[in-house]
């Protein structure tokens, strides 16, 4: 999936001003819903699966953390940490934010990493890429 932004939490962007900015939250939410059909159809078809999430946009704030705050926002939404908490994803991974930080977890207990180079470069980690063994 893709993603969005739209920001986090108590931050996160509601449906109100310009159709403009509506649209923008309505992407968001569009994504989240497309997140949480995919898991579902998983759930449906393959319900002993262990799921991975795979998303460009960061689902929750702790892994943009040392970006610019200003354009938090911009590098992820919390609408798409919710699926991944109900249908029980064991980890998520993401990049997008490129000063961002390595691992933070959802709200439930998902592991969400992001693994944009730069961050796995300044984690120091040998070769650029993170390797999750489930």
């Amino acid at each position: 999936m893709k993603g969005f932004g739209g920001g986090f939490d108590r931050y996160m962007l509601g449906m109100f001003g310009e159709q403009l900015n509506k649209d923008f939250v309505q992407e968001a939410v569009t994504e989240a819903l497309k997140l949480d059909a995919a898991l579902s159809q998983i759930d449906s078809e393959h319900g002993d699966l262990k799921k991975i999430a795979l998303l460009h946009y960061s689902p929750i704030q702790a892994t943009i953390e040392g970006e610019p705050e200003a354009i938090h926002p911009f590098l992820g939404c919390s609408r798409l940490e919710e699926p991944l908490n109900r249908r029980n994803v064991l980890a998520a991974f993401h990049g997008h934010a490129h000063v961002g930080t390595l691992e933070g977890e959802t709200s439930t207990g998902v592991k969400v990493y992001n693994v944009s180079k730069p961050v796995l470069q300044k984690s120091e980690y040998e070769k650029p890429f993170f390797l999750l063994e489930v």
